[in-house]
This record gives C-alpha cells, structure tokens and sequence, in this order.
C-alpha cells in the first residue's frame, strides 16, 4: 500500500510564529493556494481515500486537494481525531520562539543553537515540553505517540477492508515526523514544509 502523508497549508498562525496544536486557525490565501497546486500535481494521480486530520486546517486542506485532483474519482474524505497535531497546553497560541528559548533552557546539553531542535530526539522534545508546560496539561510522549500509533493503525485497517492501494493522510508537521519515528526510521530528514508530502509504503504489517 503506497501512503502519502500531507501536511497542512500555510496558516496564519504558521505566519505569525506561534504554536499550533490542537488550537486551530483557517489557511492563509498562499496556504489555500498550495493546496489548489498539490491537488492539480495529483490530477493524473490514482487517490483512493483520504484521511485526515480533525483539525480545521488539515480538513479545509483535504478538501482542497480533492476538488482540485482527480475529476473522474469520487474521493471520500474520512476524518481521524487521532492524527490531529500534539498537544502543546499552555504553549497553544503563544510565540514558538518562547517556546523554543524554554526547550533551549532544559536541553542545553542536546543543542547549541535554537535551531538544532530538530536534532534532538523527538521523544525528548515532546517529553520536555510536558514538564515546562505551566498548565500541564500538554501531551507526553507515551500518550501522543500511543494515540497516533492507535490511529495509524485504523487506517490501515479500513484501507486494507476496503482494498485501497493509494492513501492520502493531512496532518500536522510535528504529526509526520512523530508518524516517520513510529515507522522506524531513524535518520536525519529536512523539515516538513506545509503541503509537502511524504512517501511510505506498507508491507506485510510493516512501514
């Protein structure tokens, strides 16, 4: 089964600087515009189903690629509350630099430069960012990746009930990289830019 994991369209709170979880705001005109163009590079493109997150974002971005891809598909848009993005608690709506500089703060050891926070292992970030969260209320690792491997695995199972060779997922960038780790890959990759997508395979019960 080929899968092709999509993150949202620019937002304005992608614009603004300022995290994103499970707080939500509408696409931007160039966010709606990337979708418009990934829908249209997908025209020739077979698209089975389309699961995506519940978030407003990665729904309006859904629903963008299909009106814009495949004219002679009925493409049928499932959506997964368990792919939504982590879960930040306090941090929601705030700058991301001010989140950033209290990671920065807790990991001096892991990176230098606020920049190489994506070098740091991904279970240590989102663990670390549970613990400074003032609310705490934000997700840890056990309960974010547990949650999303819950997820995964429902799609799978749908699209392999319903004999589907070709799945869109929306979701999230923190969301995609989460999904990459479960998978189990562990190398370095560039960052998951809004309308991007990512491409796995499943196999034999396995990514």
């Amino acid at each position: 089964m080929n899968i092709y994991l999509v993150r949202h369209g620019k937002t304005i709170f992608n614009t603004q600087g300022k995290v994103q979880g499970w707080s939500d705001t509408p696409l931007t005109s160039k966010g709606r515009a990337g979708a418009k163009t990934l829908g249209e590079a997908l025209a020739n493109e077979p698209i089975d189903q389309i699961y995506t997150s519940d978030s407003g974002r990665a729904r309006e971005t859904a629903n963008l690629i299909r009106l814009h891809s495949r004219k002679d598909q009925q493409i049928k848009i499932q959506v997964k509350k368990a792919l939504r993005e982590l879960y930040f608690g306090g941090f929601e709506g705030g700058y991301n630099i001010a989140m950033l500089e209290a990671l920065k703060k807790r990991l001096p050891d892991h990176y230098k430069d606020i920049h190489m926070l994506w070098d740091v292992p991904l279970d240590i970030v989102v663990n670390t960012i549970a613990e400074i969260d003032s609310s705490h209320q934000a997700e840890h690792w056990e309960q974010y990746s547990n949650r999303l491997q819950e997820g995964m695995n429902e799609v799978v199972q749908d699209a392999q009930a319903q004999g589907f060779n070709n799945i869109y997922i929306v979701s999230h960038g923190l969301t995609i990289r989460a999904m990459i780790r479960l998978f189990g890959y562990s190398g370095s990759y560039d960052d998951i830019e809004n309308c991007s997508v990512t491409y796995v395979t499943y196999e034999t019960n396995s990514f």
